[in-house]
C-alpha cells in the first residue's frame, strides 16, 4: 500500500510544496490528488502516478510503499528477492522463479516465503514491472 506520510515527509524534506511536486511529476498528478495520497485516501494509485512521484522525489518506487516486512522504517528484503536497475527504474524479481526452483510448502515456509509474503512480493513486482511471478508450493 502507498505510504502517504512517507511521501509527505520526502516532499517536505526536499522543500517542495504540493504544487511544486506536482509540476515535477510532469502533469501526472494534481495537487488535490497528491493531497489525498498523502492523507491516505488513495492507497493504491496507478503505476504512472507512482512512477511519476518516485522520479519527482528522486527515490525508488518501492520507497513509497508500506509492506508487512517494513521494520522500523527500513524495508527488509527476502534473500531471494532481487532488484535490478533498468532505464525505467528498479525491477524486482524472485531468484527462486528466475532459477526455476521448485520447493514444497514446508521448504517455502522455512525460508519465510509464506502465502502472505508471496502476495506482497507479487504486488511489489506488479507495481514496478507490471507483472509479478512468485513461487507456488510444489505438490
Amino acid at each position: 500500500m502507498l505510504n502517504g506520510s512517507r511521501i509527505r515527509t520526502l516532499r517536505i524534506t526536499k522543500n517542495l510544496s504540493l504544487r511544486e511536486l506536482c509540476q515535477l511529476s510532469n502533469g501526472e498528478i494534481s495537487p488535490s490528488h497528491l493531497s489525498a495520497l498523502e492523507r491516505g485516501r488513495v492507497p493504491n494509485p496507478g503505476k504512472r502516478v507512482t512512477r511519476a512521484l518516485a522520479r519527482a522525489l528522486k527515490v525508488k518506487e518501492i520507497e513509497l510503499f508500506t509492506f508487512e516486512d517494513n521494520v522500523k522504517g527500513e524495508f527488509r528484503m527476502c534473500k531471494y528477492r532481487s532488484e535490478f536497475p533498468t532505464m525505467n527504474g528498479w525491477v524486482y524479481y524472485c531468484d527462486l522463479i528466475a532459477a526455476g526452483k521448485h520447493l514444497t510448502a514446508r521448504e517455502l515456509a522455512e525460508i519465510g516465503c509464506t502465502k502472505e509474503a508471496r502476495q506482497y512480493c507479487k504486488q511489489m513486482m506488479e507495481y514496478t514491472c507490471g507483472i509479478g511471478i512468485v513461487p507456488e508450493p510444489e505438490k
